[in-house]
């Protein structure tokens, strides 16, 4: 099997952490929980492969020629779990088809946008640290290029994967799914992921951080979005009314699973934000620094 990668811990920009401090599962006994080594500290391999098959993922694995699967969980710490999907094969060396790394965790907004909403209680949610869909057999094509950070191309299957999560979420009491993406390209497509069985989709928490991000797509919409994912990584972003650079900071892209959480995004007063501040801003690309950057083969490296 692919050994482990180290991963990086993602840091909230909008959202203070209290996870040390509340007990985020107050119905279950937490050392119980934290001396297992099953996923979320309750599920075991079986019982993921089960999950893995009803939302359809196995399937998809299947039907790309990988059969001897094998899947792993694991606790990193108190708080992180770890799930492997790998096959058995003894001729390549490259194994690994899934890896999700989630975090389980309790954060309190550091501003509220929305009034009604400061959620000062904290919101108890699952922040996925990681998360690769990949096919170690398949190459890179011009329909379909490589992505910022990616080392094979995708499977496919982002939103049976979300379903997991989502049920997993449901069931342990989370308030939400949030993922703090590290490209725009990552943005774009968790923004564009609707799950029309739960009635979700992601929104940024910040309502001006979700104006922006429809800016973009507004703006660079016909452009290959790995081209400008790889132009945002690069600096290249502008401000196409004063030609100064602009830049896309990653935030909290957020999948309600509350009530709560899910109607403050459905409030007029969030929408409104998230209108005014696309209709205030514009955005160019600096195309000529792109190419002699990937001329230079400086893209390759991210």
């Amino acid at each position: 099997m692919t050994p482990s990668r180290a991963h990086a811990k993602k840091e909230p920009r909008y959202l203070e952490e209290l996870t040390y401090t509340v007990a985020d599962r107050p119905s279950l006994q937490k050392e119980d929980l934290f001396a297992s080594d099953k996923f979320l500290g309750m599920y075991d391999e079986r019982q993921i492969m089960g999950m893995l098959k009803k939302a359809g993922m196995i399937e998809i694995l299947y039907r790309r020629g990988y059969r001897d699967l094998v899947i792993s969980v694991s606790k990193q710490d108190n708080y992180t779990s770890r799930l492997y999907v790998d096959y058995n094969s003894k001729e390549e060396k490259e194994t690994r088809l899934i890896e999700v790394i989630v975090r389980e965790a309790v954060f309190r907004p550091k501003q509220s946008f929305v009034q009604g909403y400061d959620f000062q209680e904290g919101l108890s949610i699952l922040l996925i640290e990681w998360l690769a869909l990949q096919d170690p057999r398949a190459s890179f094509t011009p329909d379909k290029p490589r992505l910022p950070g990616q080392e094979h191309p995708g499977l496919g299957g982002l939103k049976n994967m979300q379903g997991v999560l989502y049920s997993l979420g449901r069931k342990i009491g989370k308030d939400a799914i949030i993922d703090i993406p590290e490209y725009y390209h990552a943005a774009v497509i968790y923004s564009r992921l609707y799950s029309e069985l739960y009635s979700r989709k992601y929104s940024f928490f910040s309502p001006f951080d979700g104006g922006q991000l429809q800016a973009m797509i507004r703006d660079f919409k016909g452009e290959p979005l790995a081209d400008v994912s790889f132009a945002v990584a690069l600096d290249c972003l502008r401000n196409a009314r004063t030609g100064e650079p602009a830049h896309w900071m990653p935030s909290e892209q957020v999948y309600p699973i509350s009530e709560k959480l899910h109607r403050y995004f459905a409030q007029r007063e969030y929408k409104e934000i998230v209108e005014k501040t696309m209709s205030e801003l514009s955005f160019a690309m600096d195309w000529e620094k792109y190419e002699r950057l990937k001329q230079q083969g400086i893209a390759n490296e991210i």
